[in-house]
């Protein structure tokens, strides 16, 4: 392919439409902020969350349920709105999962004890499901092979740009305007998503949806992609990188704050540095000849920091030991996304909101799972524990995708 078709439309997804630059970068930007919604709801508020703990007169590991019922949240709704949208199609299901987030963020702001704030956050996080499923399946919609890892790379460079802002401007925020501003500004995103949605295109015309409604339909298509080996290979894969990078987040408040007495501003600053070394990763995606090889050699990186993490956080070594660690993991992990991302939605291309369904809520229910595992005790040692745990977990996967036969296409040439 030709380096001026780098990111066109493919004819197999998206028919033989003229190409138009600018429509292409407003839809990377449209795409990018409806996939940073995960990210969005959780890193923007990460610097309340010790001074939410005081507020609500609670534990850390309770605290950080907030993150897990968002996680559960977003499992949740990716599975609803990603099997309504091979029906009904993007563009409706998308207004109507926006339309929960934005009430499960305003009801949100009301909340006196945690555990109403731990409900509303799980409504929350479904609402953001939406976005987050579709983020995945609209540029299935429209292109292809080399083509989708180009524009998944670039996308998930611009997503790694909202876990580097977001607790950097949460941080600001913090001080001035606690946690409840942050939520403010979270609704008004969502409610200027769901206008610009509105005169969004529909991506799926009718002729590709699922001719019938109803569960047993929807079963079937997950049937489908759950006994394909090869998808769920990497789907796994994904969701174990996605558990580590999330280990990461909802120890980090804890550990850059209240042990190495960082500020929530210094915090926020750090955290969004560390958050370009996953841009970095996602945009070697789009250079590399081979994508398979990318996930394999991303894994392998990813794994390596994260072990390091583990033995200076065990060792308590300070911050630059933990910086020095910090920075090969989060560089392997956005290697791993993007090349996860690209792999899995080409295998489940024919059913592209189930296959996108299946790929979110695998990994927030794996982060779901291990968040509350690094509050557990000696925080610098549980999360040391969980970095190993999941390192390992992830290099027995990343094997069965080495010894795995490749598919059909070759990503690398298309």
């Amino acid at each position: 392919m030709s380096e001026d078709n780098v990111g066109k439309p493919s004819g197999a997804a998206h028919g033989d439409a003229p190409f138009d630059r600018k429509d292409y970068i407003f839809f990377i930007i449209y795409i990018a902020i409806l996939g940073s919604f995960s990210s969005l709801v959780n890193d923007m508020y990460l610097p309340t969350v010790p001074e939410m703990m005081r507020q609500f007169h609670t534990t850390p590991s309770m605290t950080q349920l907030g993150i897990s019922a968002t996680m559960l949240g977003l499992g949740i709704g990716s599975v609803v709105w990603g099997s309504l949208s091979d029906r009904y199609g993007r563009k409706h299901v998308l207004l109507v999962s926006l339309g929960v987030f934005v009430a499960g963020t305003l009801v949100s702001l009301f909340s006196n004890d945690i555990r109403f704030f731990i409900v509303c956050r799980l409504f929350q996080g479904i609402g953001a499901g939406g976005s987050m499923v579709l983020s995945f399946s609209i540029p299935a919609d429209r292109y292809s092979g080399r083509q989708l890892a180009v524009i998944m790379s670039l996308v998930g460079a611009l997503n790694g740009f909202v876990p580097a802002a977001s607790p950097l401007i949460g941080g600001f925020m913090a001080d001035d305007f606690g946690w409840k501003g942050i939520f403010i500004a979270l609704l008004v995103i969502g409610l200027a998503m769901w206008l610009w949605t509105t005169v969004r295109p529909e991506s799926l015309p009718p002729s590709r949806r699922l001719k019938s409604a109803g569960v047993r339909t929807y079963v079937r298509a997950y049937l489908r992609l759950m006994h394909n080996r090869r998808f769920m290979t990497y789907v796994v894969t994904k969701s174990i990188a996605i558990g580590l990078l999330f280990s990461y987040i909802s120890s980090a408040p804890f550990i850059l704050q209240t042990h190495y007495g960082m500020t929530a501003a210094g915090f926020g600053i750090l955290f969004g540095c560390n958050s370009l070394a996953l841009i970095a990763g996602s945009m070697l995606i789009a250079r590399l000849a081979d994508i398979r090889h990318g996930l394999l050699a991303g894994g392998v990186i990813m794994c390596a920091g994260a072990l390091a993490e583990a033995i200076v956080l065990w060792l308590d070594c300070g911050i630059v030991a933990y910086e020095i660690a910090m920075v090969p993991m989060l560089f392997g992990s956005g290697m791993v996304f993007s090349t996860s991302n690209t792999l899995s939605m080409e295998e489940g291309r024919s059913d592209a909101g189930s296959a996108s369904a299946i790929l979110n809520v695998a990994k927030y229910i794996f982060a779901a799972i291990v968040i509350p595992l690094v509050g557990l005790g000696d925080i610098m040692h549980s999360t040391a524990l969980v970095f190993v745990a999941v390192a390992l977990l992830s290099a027995v996967f990343l094997m069965l995708v080495k010894v795995m036969p490749k598919a059909a296409e070759n990503l690398g040439n298309n």
